[in-house]
């Protein structure tokens, strides 16, 4: 299955951690940082996300999003969602 992977027990999705400049106007520019990753779900893809130590503010970003390998996003923060640019 594009996607999966089978560990015993527990099927794992694929996701990726994107850092980015978002644009006043909404536009999303290219990748700053990419970490692919792999998550039992989109929950655990959240909490796996926020673990991620980044520093925004060093890479230009103000936007992190986490996608799953169909280009769907599932999680997002913005640079106004919060005071510390370092993740």
């Amino acid at each position: 299955m594009l996607g999966y992977r089978i560990v015993p027990g527990l099927l794992m999705r694929s996701y990726i951690f994107r850092a980015i400049r978002r644009e006043p106007d909404g536009m999303l520019g290219p990748d700053l940082y990419r970490q692919p990753f792999e998550a039992a779900g989109d929950a655990a893809a959240v909490v796996a996300a926020k673990r991620i130590d980044l520093d925004l503010a060093e890479l230009g970003a103000n936007a992190v999003y986490v996608t799953a390998e169909d280009g769907r996003a599932i999680w997002s923060l913005h640079a106004q969602d919060f005071p510390d640019p370092r993740l």
